[in-house]
């Protein structure tokens, strides 16, 4: 028995499903978790196989078929078959929706195999129209209303205790999906088929009616759906906002932790060997010491100006000179303030210019690795040789000390400063070093045409 409902209200009915199967298909790929898409691939399933069972008397009427007692028996056992497949999957994705349970494909998949052996079976034994229609009522009562009493139950628990409390904000939503569902399973599961079967009030009146309330459900279910994920597309962004506020913080923080290093501080470290200097210069020779004060007054005002620079500028204290002159300057105070031999030596021209930031991360560079060798080196020359290739740039540093192994500069913050800025100018980094055969640091930074 088949049961015509208004053209228009069928139409409806489909189009709303059709519309829910084509929005999970397009959400699908944006999810990308496995545990979420295989439930929803099911609610697809469901979604286009309920448009289609609405639509049948429309496709019928277009397509030329009959409905009624003149239908052919294959159609009959089509429409019955793509109801138990429609609901089974919707009785899948319930039973995954319980919390705690998983998305078992072996139960489903036998239930739907013994519900289309009855109805083969069926047909064969009593004909197509009585089996259709009966497999119709089981494939409603025994799966569509058990889907929407689960979905009414899953509905009144916390759905998404397990889950990041930045989807929290999807439960409500997500209940209404749960709810919606449930008015579904009632209205498709206990209504049509008592309406089916024959009642006291005439279904003329009811068929339409339950049409316009399925057709509801569907919106209801699109609508909830709709929200739910852009509930967490949102929440995905405001978080992904807010690691990228974080690592930025971070990364600030990071540079200028290795600018107050490498810069300021060890400027401050060398005024204080020049004050160690000239406390023991005093006795001996006050005009001296008082020239070696004057050097360390010169050098804590050319602090302070780089301090208050690097304050309003954001920027390190080296001025924006090319990158010979600040070397030579750099040189010029750690022959002053250690008295060690130094020798600078440039090859090669610049064919291309560095910019402001190369130039700062490189004599960072050669400070820290100055300073190193003031501190713990223990060394008597230090050679710095520049090297202008044709797509590198070549920096190197050695000295004549203990070498590194046996100083505490191998595991310090300098050393950590100078591995990172040679990361920020894209270069490479070798130390080669050697007990009591001092220490060797060379830098190559590629220019621009290197790959």
């Amino acid at each position: 028995m088949t049961i015509a409902l208004s053209p228009m209200l069928e139409f409806f009915h489909g189009l709303a499903f059709f519309a829910l199967g084509l929005f999970i298909l397009f959400a699908i790929p944006r999810i990308g978790r496995p545990n979420i898409t295989r439930p929803l691939c099911l609610l697809a399933l469901f979604a286009f196989g309920e448009t289609l069972i609405a639509w049948d008397p429309v496709l019928s009427a277009v397509f030329g078929f009959p409905l009624g007692p003149f239908r052919p028996p294959s159609l009959r056992w089509l429409r019955a078959a793509l109801l138990g497949v429609s609901y089974g999957a919707l009785l899948t994705v319930s039973i995954s929706a319980i919390p705690g349970r998983r998305l078992r494909p072996p139960l489903p998949l036998a239930v739907l195999a013994f519900y289309l052996v009855g109805l083969t079976t069926a047909t064969a034994w009593f004909g197509a129209e009585p089996a259709a229609l009966w497999a119709e009522i089981v494939a409603r009562v025994g799966l569509a209303l058990p889907a929407g009493i689960l979905a009414l139950w899953t509905s009144q628990r916390p759905l998404l205790s397990g889950v990041p409390p930045i989807f929290w904000a999807a439960d409500r939503p997500l209940r209404r999906v749960g709810v919606a569902f449930a008015a579904f399973g009632l209205l498709a599961g206990a209504i049509h088929p008592t309406l089916s079967l024959g009642g006291d009030l005439p279904p003329a009146f009811l068929l339409p009616v339950l049409s316009a309330l399925l057709t509801l459900c569907g919106v209801a279910v699109l609508s909830g759906l709709f929200q739910v994920l852009n509930t967490i597309q949102t929440r995905i962004e405001e978080w992904l906002e807010e690691v990228r506020q974080a690592q930025a913080l971070a990364a600030d923080r990071e540079r200028i932790s290795r600018e107050l290093h490498d810069g300021i501080i060890q400027s401050i470290y060398a005024a204080g060997l020049m004050l160690e200097g000239v406390r023991a210069t005093i006795p001996e020779d006050p005009a001296a010491a008082q020239a070696q004060l004057g050097r360390v007054l010169h050098s804590l005002n050319q602090t302070i100006r780089d301090i208050r620079r690097y304050i309003f500028n954001l920027q390190g204290g080296f001025p924006q000179a090319d990158l010979v002159s600040g070397l030579e300057e750099l040189l010029r105070d750690f022959r002053i303030n250690t008295l060690l031999e130094t020798r600078f030596t440039v090859s090669g021209e610049e064919r291309e210019r560095l910019s402001a930031e190369q130039r700062q991360h490189i004599l960072q560079i050669a400070r820290e690795a100055l300073a190193n060798v003031a501190r713990h080196a223990h060394a008597r020359r230090v050679d710095v040789r520049l090297v202008y290739n044709t797509r590198t740039l070549q920096l190197r540093i050695a000295d004549d000390g203990v070498g590194l192994a046996m100083t505490p500069a191998a595991t310090g913050q300098g050393m950590r400063n100078i591995r990172e800025r040679a990361r920020l100018l894209d270069g490479t980094l070798d130390i080669d070093s050697a007990p009591g055969q001092g220490v060797t640091i060379t830098l190559t930074v590629p220019l621009k045409g290197e790959a």
